[in-house]
């Protein structure tokens, strides 16, 4: 019975169904409307590529958007992957209280993005918030302010909320990455004289390459299509300071009930996950040959 091809499918379709309920088919659908100027309730009028054309040429929400989405998701990387890596590698070493270490910075990742926000929300508070008392301590009276009404610090501040939740996320990856190194390589390695920094670099970051590879997908994917951090610390302001395309798509197709523009938004959004993702992938693939032909 298991053998037979029919049996086999009839098995897997509920799951496919499933999962083409959740992924495949709202994609497309969005394609789809994404060529229509539709407000939900009236009738869809086609337009072609107009919602597309609108975007990049006289939407500056979209464009200040599409820089911010930019900056968040490299800033995400630069910020959590580094340090993710480095307390991974510490954490290996087998120090004291290695499970508690790890499961406290794995602790913001359970925890929603909203609460996330809100929590941040009080130490970035202007009056009574954690980041000014610590200022205040410090004897910088001249850097004291409310963070979130600056426009050039909004989006850096989400930036820091959100590389704060998902470190250990990346942490987590990069243990199960060095967990796979052989300990008898690295000891040889330390006979030979190799510093710990010479291990590091030589040695450790080479052989977790693949799971750099998922956290850097992960990283990208996930802060490109960043929304409940954004919407729940600072909304996107002030004055759309810190909207990012997520953001900028629901509050045109629900807000403003212009759902062929906002499935237009959600498309380009699509398309720039897979670009990074295809991008990425190829970057370290190439990087692995050079180091194997070498």
């Amino acid at each position: 019975m298991l053998r037979s091809k029919g049996v086999i499918a009839f098995f897997v379709l509920p799951a496919f169904l499933i999962y083409a309920l959740v992924l495949p088919v709202p994609i497309l659908k969005s394609i789809y409307y994404s060529f229509f100027e539709w407000n939900l309730v009236g009738t869809k009028e086609f337009i072609g590529l107009d919602n597309y054309k609108t975007m990049f040429t006289h939407d500056a929400i979209f464009l200040n958007a599409l820089k911010n989405t930019f900056i968040f998701s490299f800033g995400c990387i630069l910020l959590q992957l580094p340090l993710a890596f480095l307390l991974a590698y510490w954490l290996s070493s087998g120090i004291k209280g290695t499970k508690f270490f790890r499961g406290t910075y794995f602790l913001p990742v359970i925890i929603s993005g909203t609460s996330i926000g809100l929590l941040w929300q009080f130490i970035y508070n202007g009056n009574h918030g954690l980041l000014n008392a610590i200022i205040q301590w410090l004897g910088w009276p001249g850097f004291h302010k409310d963070w979130l009404s600056d426009p050039k610090f909004a989006i850096y501040g989400v930036l820091i909320s959100v590389s704060w939740q998902f470190f250990g996320y990346h942490m987590v990856i990069f243990l199960a990455g060095i967990s796979t190194i052989s300990s008898e390589v690295i000891e040889s390695a330390k006979i030979d004289g190799a510093s710990g920094w010479q291990v590091l670099w030589g040695i450790v970051l080479p052989l977790v390459k693949p799971f750099l590879v998922i956290s850097l997908v992960l990283a990208m994917t996930g802060s490109v299509k960043a929304f409940d951090n954004v919407i729940s610390l600072t909304g996107g302001g002030p004055a759309h300071a810190s909207d990012v395309l997520a953001l900028h798509m629901y509050n045109t197709a629900f807000h403003e009930m212009r759902y062929g523009y906002g499935s237009a938004v959600s498309v380009v959004l699509f398309v720039l996950n897979i670009l990074f993702t295809v991008m990425f992938s190829f970057l370290l693939r190439e990087r692995n040959r050079e180091v194997s032909s070498a």
